[in-house]
């Protein structure tokens, strides 16, 4: 981490029968509180140095969590907790820290879980301001084969904790200029998905639209779409923005990007929009 992002502290929570690793970034002068980062699937919050970057700019402490099976957290790669762990997991984690957040972004899958944590009204995000949807993972079962859920639905009873390609690349989730290391991971990063996780992300009641609506009126709230994004279905996002009753809402669609617009050669232009709806928050 640069100087500028103060001093890194770790922290291990004994999670069920796992260790998630959680990082805290605090600001060097100044702070308007703590962001809570919340990754993708076969992502890990090492990766997100840009958006500590970016919080520390505008003030923010920053805390990061490895999702189980994810980053440096135990547990088996893509055997993600399924909501209703999920939900405790961040509540524990919270609590133990003495963490109160008052913006959050989440990606991707983070996206997910956050449509929801945010929709239960869970008391650890009691002060959070701004809420930062990053690529979410709006309606899971968009797209996919009725094969490939049917086969799912059946395969999860005798192996729950087996795990599949979810077919995502590098390539994907930003213009990576081809080549054989289109399909090179990153150190930490993969593309598994277990059945326990996926039966779960492929409930009918868990789809994004049916909760946006229970969201906080009074939270500030950015989706960030990229327009060629074929990971998270972009014609979910304009109506998931529709759906919430929030007055302070905004959607950016960015034209040309993949799943992780803020990756892309020309991303600066993207962060200054996301910069300045920071510094208005």
């Amino acid at each position: 981490m640069s100087e500028s992002q103060g001093i890194e502290r770790r922290f291990e929570l004994e999670w069920m029968d796992r260790t998630v690793h959680t990082v805290q970034y605090p600001a060097v002068s100044s702070t308007r509180g703590t962001v809570l980062i919340l990754h993708g699937l076969g992502d890990h919050v090492g990766r997100y140095v840009w958006a500590i970057e970016l919080f520390h700019n505008q003030g923010f402490d920053v805390l990061g969590i490895d999702w189980p099976g994810c980053g440096q957290s135990s547990g088996i790669r893509g055997d993600l907790p399924v909501l209703d762990e999920a939900c405790r997991m961040v509540e524990e984690v919270l609590e133990a820290l003495e963490v109160v957040p008052v913006g959050v972004l989440g990606h991707s899958t983070g996206g997910f879980f956050l449509t929801h944590f945010l929709a239960r009204s869970l008391p650890v995000f009691s002060s959070v301001k701004w809420a930062w949807f990053s690529s979410p993972l709006l309606d899971p079962s968009h797209g996919q084969s009725v094969l490939k859920i049917a086969a799912a639905k059946l395969l999860v009873k005798v192996l729950p904790k087996f795990t599949l390609s979810t077919g995502v690349y590098p390539r994907d989730c930003f213009h990576t200029g081809g080549g054989p290391r289109s399909r090179d991971f990153a150190e930490g990063v993969h593309n598994r998905i277990s059945l326990r996780f996926g039966e779960d992300l492929l409930d009918p009641e868990k789809v994004a639209v049916k909760v946006a609506g229970r969201i906080d009126e009074n939270i500030s709230i950015l989706v960030t779409q990229g327009a060629a994004d074929h990971v998270c279905a972009p014609e979910v996002a304009e109506p998931f923005v529709q759906e919430l009753k929030i007055q302070d809402k905004a959607f950016l669609f960015v034209r040309g990007a993949r799943h992780e617009p803020f990756r892309e050669p020309d991303s600066f232009a993207f962060l200054n929009q996301v910069r300045a709806w920071l510094a208005r928050r």
